[in-house]
């Protein structure tokens, strides 16, 4: 029994520890490399902007999941590269638990008394998100 509320009680935490990718931008064929930047300075190729996309996760995902995860969506979108615009954590809602209970017990007069008492907790719940650029290079790299 103890199980089966274990399992229960952790099914959340697993359901909601994933990351959601969202693009908007053009496509292209897939490739099989890309490079990743930091900055639109770094990148020393002429190029030009496919789309933005954000990856979005709760704490329970690392950033580097994150990451990674934008880096095989660019791939999958035909990119060369991604350039990371920033990183933000967040407060994505609230979650809010209330647990009551009643008791009943007799006076010495004999009179029913029901006393209920009640107790809520509030955690916020926070999230991260990654916003990057999808780039395509303009002309193939030179050969040495």
């Amino acid at each position: 029994m103890k199980t089966r509320w274990f399992m229960l009680a952790a099914l959340p935490m697993l359901v909601s520890a994933c990351a959601h990718m969202d693009y908007a931008g053009q496509s292209f064929p897939p490739t099989q490399h890309v490079d990743l930047y930091f900055s639109e300075a770094n990148v020393d190729r002429e190029y030009m902007v496919m789309g933005e996309l954000t990856g979005t996760g709760d704490q329970l995902v690392s950033t580097q999941k994150l990451q990674d995860q934008m880096v095989e969506k660019a791939r999958e979108k035909g990119a060369d590269g991604v350039v990371i615009l920033g990183l933000e954590h967040f407060q994505s809602g609230e979650n809010t638990n209330y647990s009551e209970s009643t008791t009943q017990g007799k006076t010495k007069k004999g009179k029913t008394v029901t006393t209920t008492s009640g107790s809520s907790t509030t955690s916020s719940e926070e999230s991260k998100r990654i916003r990057a650029l999808l780039i395509k290079y303009k002309a193939p790299a030179a050969q040495p």
